[in-house]
């Protein structure tokens, strides 16, 4: 940006750093340069391997190989207080201040303890600090009381009493309205007098678009493209890897023949349901609906709030409006249990497996709806006759199953509650694309035998290849919705995941 210095020498720099999570590759041999005097903006997919990144740099997670310098010294081995006392200092995802302690007092800590200062010296610079983030008429209040747009403030300032030369900042424009967004962006541009480089790991593309001198967009763990942010945001291939364009066979839904047309009455439907996290709204008024039998597809950026919607329809968290009905009867305000028991499975992101069982064990004890043994017994029968490799690793723990067949085990432990619904939560993450064609392909035959499912993907030509509707999620709005060619269609996709796009109801 022509407002501030050229940007001179790497001040931290990586070669060939690695983070391996037993097969999966969350970064991998990667090769980056941070530079004095800039920000740099980091971009990805979900899974690209974007806060596994931070926490490398950050001290947090130890790589599995490869090297980090910081102005010439290999730090690889240091922990992160260490790191922080050489002058690397980060934000986190979510705020983490301590919530029972006032702000000034959130500051004061880390001047003390961690950059070394006296009470009356640590107190004045704090107060500075509160004062240039905008939180000087908070000192007071405990941190626990903020809002969101004060706590994502204060996660800047606490990062800022270590007296950092380089800050990462870790999603930190996640949850906010566009006009908190705007001041935020304000400050991170104000904080360039105050450190020597930013690296800025996010999905929001206009914070990117306007605080990055720089643009890195990472792919399964490596480097894609490195350039200016309109030249990189502008680039087909980015657009590939956040759509999938390219990179999907085709599915066709495979659906019973009787649930081709579309019924009266839907299976489930959400009507106008906001949720939130403490301050944080994360849904605002999302209305959808399955109807027996069907495929839909739920779409969005990172941070959208597609496996928030996950969790408020399997009841995991109660929304704060709105209505949900299946089969015609309420069940916001329901347990998971009795959710489940009604007919919603929800195979949640992440896998959540019981490592230290075997997969026979973690099967049965997800099958405790079954009215019978032997309905039981039928269940399991039809998850190994889905997945034939669990049947042949039954007694294997989960721990030592690969990660796709961890997968396939979450998905049969989702069977294993015979659901008339099926929540799918981003199954394909992480996972090489010939193993998350093997996934789909068993959701489609899945899907043929009348389970109605809600296939959660950031990847749109994968989830719309399966799909028979798809809805697509903005800032915790309905976006887009329709048929998968009308999806594919509309010009607004594109902008919705690498670009300024405005969410309609």
């Amino acid at each position: 940006m022509s407002a501030y210095p050229e940007p001179t020498g790497p001040l931290l720099e990586t070669a060939g750093l690695s983070k391996h999570y037993g097969g999966v590759r969350a970064v991998d041999e990667l090769d980056l340069e941070i530079r004095t005097g800039e920000t740099l903006g980091v971009i990805g997919p979900n899974g690209a391997g974007k806060s596994t990144l931070i926490g490398l740099l950050s001290g947090a997670i130890r790589p599995s190989a490869g090297v980090i310098r910081f102005e010439g010294e290999d730090v690889t081995g240091l922990p992160s207080h260490r790191r922080a006392r050489l002058g690397i200092g980060r934000t986190h995802q979510i705020p983490q201040p301590f919530g029972r302690m006032s702000v000034l007092d959130n500051l004061m800590l880390g001047r003390l303890y961690s950059a070394g200062s006296g009470y009356r010296e640590a107190r004045r610079e704090s107060l500075g600090i509160l004062e240039r983030t905008g939180l000087a008429p908070f000192a007071g209040t405990l941190a626990g009381e903020l809002t969101l747009l004060r706590l994502k403030r204060l996660e800047l300032a606490r990062a800022l009493a270590l007296r950092p030369r380089l800050l990462l900042l870790d999603e930190i424009g996640a949850g906010l309205v566009e006009s908190e967004l705007a001041e935020l962006i304000d400050l991170i541009k104000g904080l360039r007098s105050e450190v020597d480089s930013i690296l800025v790991v996010e999905h929001v593309i206009d914070l990117i678009r306007e605080c990055s001198d720089r643009v890195v967009v990472l792919d399964w763990g490596k480097m894609l493209i490195d350039g200016e942010p309109e030249e990189v945001l502008a680039d087909a291939k980015v657009t590939a890897v956040y759509l999938g364009t390219g990179t999907t066979q085709a599915l066709a839904p495979a659906r019973a023949a009787e649930a081709a047309s579309e019924p009266a009455k839907p299976l489930l439907a959400a009507r106008g349901v906001t949720a939130a996290y403490g301050s944080f709204r994360a849904l605002h008024d999302v209305s959808l609906h399955v109807y027996p039998g069907e495929i839909v597809t739920l779409l969005g950026a990172n941070g959208a709030g597609k496996t928030t919607t996950a969790r408020v329809l399997s009841g995991m968290l109660a929304p704060t409006g709105g209505e949900i009905v299946f089969k015609g009867r309420r069940i916001d305000g329901l347990r998971p249990h009795s959710i489940v028991r009604l007919g919603v499975a929800h195979c949640m992101e992440g896998r959540r497996i019981f490592s230290d069982l075997t997969a026979e064990e973690n099967l049965t004890l997800a099958g405790r709806t079954a009215r019978s043994a032997a309905e039981r017994d039928a269940r399991l029968t039809a998850v190994y006759d889905l997945f034939p490799v669990l049947k042949k690793r039954r007694g294997s723990p989960g721990a030592n199953l690969s990660g796709g067949q961890q997968q396939m085990l979450a998905l049969g432990r989702a069977l294993m509650a015979g659901p008339e619904l099926v929540i799918f939560d981003e199954i394909s993450l992480g996972l090489a694309p010939v193993v998350v064609d093997s996934l789909y392909e068993a959701l489609a035959e899945l899907n043929a035998h009348g389970v109605a499912m809600l296939v959660i993907e950031q990847n749109v030509e994968r989830g719309l290849a399966l799909a028979d509707r798809a809805y697509v999620l903005e800032k915790g709005v309905v976006a887009l919705s329709g048929r998968p060619d009308e999806i594919r269609g509309d010009p607004r996709l594109r902008a919705l995941y690498v670009g300024e796009a405005k969410g309609e109801s």
